[in-house]
């Protein structure tokens, strides 16, 4: 395996590891936008709730009113705000049930359905009362105050549900966002150390040890010692090719230290012939 594409592999850990954070990144952006649609959900059923239940209450209080009025102006005004909070209570169930989630569904039906009773019994006290009868009026009213009561703990029973929803919802948020700070960090912390035990072994076996062996054999063959062995020459990788040239540098340095020894042996055995000749 070639020097670069040792490189390449390390450089591949790490674009893991980013791959790695980003996907944690994205999950947790998901796991999110999942929670903050259910916190937002919680929180608009228990907003719908309390506010439905404060309309009961008004509605109650202006009817009371009806009958404490001391003149008809008076009367007229709390029959003018009954008859708006009634009309705003029947939009604003009705949408409540366009918007409610399937699990609620049937809950709030059961709520539009007592509301329906409720809201056409109260514009007949208005009816009443609007013609005089206050005393009429009055009586229709008492006479439904365990129906109005019953009602009204059920919307409270809803709100109080929805607050402990709207309480969980938060805890959740809260509790994600600890743990997925400690996975990121423990991430992190594992992949950086996995990272650099990988390149520590990398560096230190295919690139470190190997060069430093090389650059022993040349030192050695640069000084004449010709006993180092000649390793990697088959591989194809950039090492290899120098282990290569080296072993051919390694034959052609003893070839050519052959050749000198041999022709200074020519030329020692020349000199010992013209000394005989010289003597003789």
């Amino acid at each position: 395996m070639s020097i670069r594409a040792r490189i390449l592999i390390l450089v591949g850990c790490f674009a893991l590891m980013a791959f790695t954070v980003t996907g944690l990144g994205l999950l947790t952006i998901s796991d999110y936008n999942r929670m903050m649609k259910d916190y937002d959900h919680a929180y608009d059923s228990t907003w719908r709730g309390e506010r439905f239940n404060h309309l009961i209450s008004n509605v109650v209080m202006e009817t009371r009113g009806i009958y404490i009025a001391v003149d008809d102006k008076q009367r007229d005004g709390f029959l003018s705000n009954m008859a708006a909070d009634l009309n705003e209570m029947e939009s604003f169930i009705h949408q409540w049930q366009v918007d409610a989630a399937p699990a609620e569904k049937a809950q709030i039906d059961s709520l539009a359905a007592q509301a329906t009773g409720f809201i056409s019994l109260r514009r007949h006290v208005i009816e009443l009362a609007r013609r005089g009868d206050i005393k009429g009026a009055e009586a229709l009213s008492t006479s439904n105050r365990a129906d109005r009561i019953g009602f009204q703990t059920q919307v409270e029973t809803l709100v109080q549900k929805t607050r402990k929803d709207l309480a969980a919802a938060k805890a959740e948020a809260d509790h994600f966002n600890k743990r997925r700070a400690s996975d990121f960090l423990l991430t992190a912390l594992i992949g950086i150390a996995i990272i650099m035990a990988m390149s520590l072994w990398i560096v230190s076996h295919f690139i470190t040890a190997p060069l430093r062996n090389l650059a022993s054999a040349i030192i050695r063959t640069s000084k004449g010692e010709y006993d180092q062995v000649i390793e990697e020459t088959d591989g194809q990788d950039e090492v290899s090719s120098v282990w290569r040239a080296l072993a051919v540098l390694k034959e052609r340095a003893q070839e050519a230290e052959r050749l000198a020894a041999a022709k200074a042996a020519e030329e020692h055995e020349k000199e010992l012939k013209l000394r005989e000749i010289l003597l003789d």
